[in-house]
């Protein structure tokens, strides 16, 4: 779509023809078809072969000693590591970095791997991922794109997340901590696509963060908005967190965010009308439950209209 924009353009310019235009459609559909089931049986080739490899692996694992094992790890890292550098210096920057992220599927493959050798065991489970986490850090000063980041920013939310939830014994605590974690590493990742442009890692943790503090608050108001007083409580800290951070938001201009606020903020709302719908009893009479469906009908009307309302102010700002 994006190249027949292009390409009328140019018809329009008078720099190529009606003709001319479609041929070269024509032409890249053929090769772009004939690529894609090239690299479609590449792909199912090389696949093939990793298959036979571990299932030759599998079947004779107990008879491979601990050396051999560590050697050819060592030896798929290395080799591994090595094709990376090589194609990034001939300027093959996408294969490089395929590379680096099978490289940094084996680092965990490997860590694994001494775990089983040398029988390390009744640790925590966020141990070793805090180990493939360090280990695999320098490769993302190694590669320019963001590939390796998509995985390995996950790898350390999962890590901080696991450890909070096994060291924080309140369960609504627990939902607050992560929170700030999150918000932090947020703005950490905000930081560091601030200083160094060029560190791709720096805004996917932003992003991914992000992300993952919406989904924690969002579990925080359903899980932890029900319960009487309790349930109130968590509602008012969450909608006191979400006004917090649309203030923020407005001082950026970012309105695609404050949107997703107020979307949260009808979550909240929502679950405020079942919590007090629940305690008083307003649906268990007939006048109960038509205050109460009055009130749900105002939710539906009025909070699409803020979000509206935003949606106005970003076009306008």
């Amino acid at each position: 779509m994006f190249k027949a924009k292009k390409l009328n353009k140019l018809v329009a310019a008078g720099i190529i023809t009606q003709t001319q235009k479609q041929q070269i459609l024509e032409y890249d559909d053929n090769a772009d078809s004939l690529a894609l089931v090239s690299r479609a049986l590449m792909l199912l080739g090389i696949f093939t072969v990793g298959l036979g490899i571990i299932s030759l692996i599998a079947s004779n694992w107990q008879d491979i000693g601990r050396t051999a094992k560590l050697a050819t790890m060592l030896a798929l890292l290395a080799g591994t590591g090595g094709l990376a550098w090589h194609w990034q210096s001939q300027g093959k920057r996408a294969a490089a970095e395929k590379m680096l992220l099978g490289e940094f599927f084996l680092v965990g493959a490997g860590i694994g791997l001494i775990i089983q050798v040398f029988q390390l065991s009744g640790g925590k489970i966020y141990d070793p991922l805090a180990v493939w986490c360090l280990v695999a850090a320098p490769l993302l000063f190694v590669t320019g794109q963001k590939l390796v980041s998509y995985f390995w920013v996950p790898l350390f939310l999962v890590w901080g997340i696991i450890y909070v939830c096994d060291n924080v014994v309140d369960f609504v605590w627990n939902f607050e901590v992560l929170m700030a974690v999150l918000l932090a590493a947020a703005g950490c990742g905000r930081g560091i696509a601030g200083l160094f442009p060029g560190f791709s890692a720096g805004n996917v943790l932003k992003q991914e963060a992000l992300a993952a503090f919406y989904i924690v608050l969002a579990g925080y108001i359903l899980i932890g908005g029900f319960d009487g007083y309790d349930g109130l409580m968590t509602l008012g800290r969450a909608a006191a967190i979400l006004a917090v951070l649309s203030l923020l938001f407005i001082r950026f201009g970012r309105y695609a965010l404050i949107r997703r606020n107020i979307k949260l903020g009808g979550l909240i709302v929502a679950m405020l009308y079942i919590n007090l719908g629940t305690e008083l009893g307003l649906f268990e009479t007939g006048i109960g439950l038509i205050a109460s469906g009055v009130l749900l009908i105002l939710l539906l009307k009025y909070v699409p209209r803020a979000v509206r309302l935003v949606s106005e102010e970003k076009k306008n700002a």
